[in-house]
């Protein structure tokens, strides 16, 4: 049996200098990279084990839902997609009443889920993904927000391993708070960047009427055109002039619904592919003189962020700011490439965004941006999207 590196002096009261080290790697991470970096670190020196996978920001943790999957950098296997059904159909009969009721609990073993742990490799769970795998014994770190599970970490052992001794789950228990504060130092880190990257590129593009809300329906941003728009689509043009827009802010019934039937797609695209990013998702919705396009997709550069709905409000006016021409016949004019970029524009990306994607210039994808509102006969992105939608 493989045995742990000690991270405690006697009288379990103080790190070891080797763990202090591995530590000072978490306090130091202000990104995401620089986080999986050393918590693999962290869990290499308190937990040997053959394959570790973090499963990032969970959308439902009973589904296995997920918007990201990593295995670490030493992992004997690379945990497979095309496995992660597997889990997903029978990982939740195995452990998913275990954790029904022990909410909240912060790390335990496959071994604490039955009680017979003879047992275990018996089960469907353990037939058709554990042993087909080499692996044998597995312990987890779960984060909770509230009742739900936002990231979790599997380290997986080979039979002649051994199982994790009370004394790794110790440590990993103790140690569980130094993740959280981590997690929530970059969480805090990657809202500000991602604040300030959509605002900048949001600026750049000049938006009329813009919100970006979170995973939760928050807003994280309103435009005061959009303030505008919202108060006269809830209370009528003549009504919303008697309130100060901001004070009575709340997003339109209608969009809040559509942005809610969004929600299920994404996770289902998630979860058939956890470690790739999934496209964007964009519905339309209206109410009387007032139209929303609505895009769900990820902030690319955040990895502990959930995706984030772009909602850009079109008003009566808007709507007759297109050359009068059927979005079909105007796609028509634009080359293939031209369709591509045009498309990317109105999912809501950034120039920068875009030239990451198509692994072109910004300035090139500018140049050519221009040739499209030139060929359909608009001045700014917010007319192109409402001329070809």
């Amino acid at each position: 049996m493989t045995t742990s590196t000690s991270l405690q002096e006697p009288g379990g009261t103080l790190l070891s200098a080797r763990a202090r080290r591995v530590l000072l790697g978490l306090h130091r991470a202000v990104d995401f990279a620089e986080l999986w970096t050393a918590l693999q670190r962290v869990l290499e020196t308190i937990a040997p084990h053959d394959t570790l996978v973090m499963s990032v920001n969970y959308l439902d943790w009973r589904s296995e839902s997920t918007t990201r999957r990593l295995s670490s950098a030493k992992s004997r296997i690379v945990d497979p997609e095309e496995r992660a059904s597997i889990v997903k159909a029978e990982g939740r009969a195995f452990f998913g009443p275990f954790l029904e009721r022990h909410r909240g609990i912060p790390c335990y073993r496959h071994t604490d889920v039955m009680a017979d742990a003879k047992k275990i490799p018996a089960t469907p769970y353990y037939k058709r993904y554990m042993i087909p795998l080499g692996w044998r014994y597995s312990a987890h770190l779960l984060f909770w927000r509230g009742d739900q599970v936002e990231t979790s970490f599997a380290l997986r052992r080979r039979p002649e391993q051994g199982d994790f001794t009370s004394e790794e789950m110790a440590m990993l228990q103790t140690l569980h708070p130094y993740f959280v504060v981590a997690f929530e130092r970059v969480r805090i880190f990657e809202g500000e960047r991602r604040r300030r990257r959509l605002l900048e590129n949001f600026y750049r593009a000049k938006p009329e009427a813009v919100v970006f809300l979170d995973w939760n329906l928050n807003a994280v941003y309103a435009s005061q055109e959009a303030l505008a728009m919202c108060a006269a689509w809830n209370f009528g043009p003549e009504k919303a002039r008697a309130f100060t827009p901001q004070s009575v802010f709340k997003i339109p019934p209608e969009i809040v619904t559509a942005c809610i039937r969004l929600k299920p797609i994404w996770e289902v695209k998630a979860t058939v592919t956890p470690s790739r990013e999934p496209a964007p998702l964009d519905t339309e919705v209206s109410s009387g003189l007032y139209r929303a396009v609505i895009t769900l997709r990820r902030e690319s550069a955040g990895a502990l962020t959930k995706p984030i709905f772009v909602i850009h409000l079109l008003s009566p006016e808007a709507a007759l700011l297109g050359t009068g021409q059927a979005p079909e016949r105007l796609r028509a004019q634009l080359t293939p490439t031209e369709r591509t970029l045009a498309d990317l524009v109105c999912a809501g990306l950034s120039n920068k965004e875009i030239a990451h994607k198509l692994s072109r210039s910004e300035g090139s994808v500018k140049v050519q941006l221009s040739g499209i509102f030139q060929k359909i006969g608009v001045t700014s992105r917010s007319r192109l999207m409402v001329a070809l939608r």
